[in-house]
């Protein structure tokens, strides 16, 4: 999919917990906010041999927050450029075709906020066994 390689891993498709740039909204089609940030959620091992990915969508619009489904990210991490929410409410599948061939943003988020992600994800879909 991508040019772009892990300098550690040498590896060439997207990676769990980096933010890269999306050319369609899956959720919403004619989206006038793309290409939009997303955080990369599949597992390495889905996101090496599957066509899509699992991602997580950013905003940064939010007027009202929601706590328990949007999730502040600072600018910076993962290169993000400005304060982020992600929209855990809005998890959904991307083909690989529609992340920005440059590659990533930056490094990958933190575990600190891909678990608060992970968790938003979780408590959207109801899962009632949250840690």
């Amino acid at each position: 999919m991508s040019s772009r390689k892990s300098q550690a891993l040498n590896l060439t498709f997207p990676l769990r917990g980096e933010v890269w740039l999306a050319r369609q909204n899956p959720v919403i089609p004619d989206d006038p906010h793309v290409p939009r940030p997303v955080l990369i959620m599949s597992t390495n091992p889905r996101n090496k041999t599957g066509r899509n990915v699992i991602i997580v969508p950013f905003s940064t619009t939010l007027d009202r927050p929601f706590e328990p489904f949007h999730k502040f990210v600072p600018k910076g991490s993962g290169g993000l450029p400005k304060d982020c929410h992600a929209r855990c409410d809005l998890v959904s599948t991307l083909a690989k075709a529609f992340l920005d061939p440059r590659g990533p943003l930056g490094p990958p988020l933190s575990d600190k906020y891909l678990w608060e992600i992970a968790r938003g994800v979780r408590a959207a879909i109801g899962d009632s066994a949250l840690a």
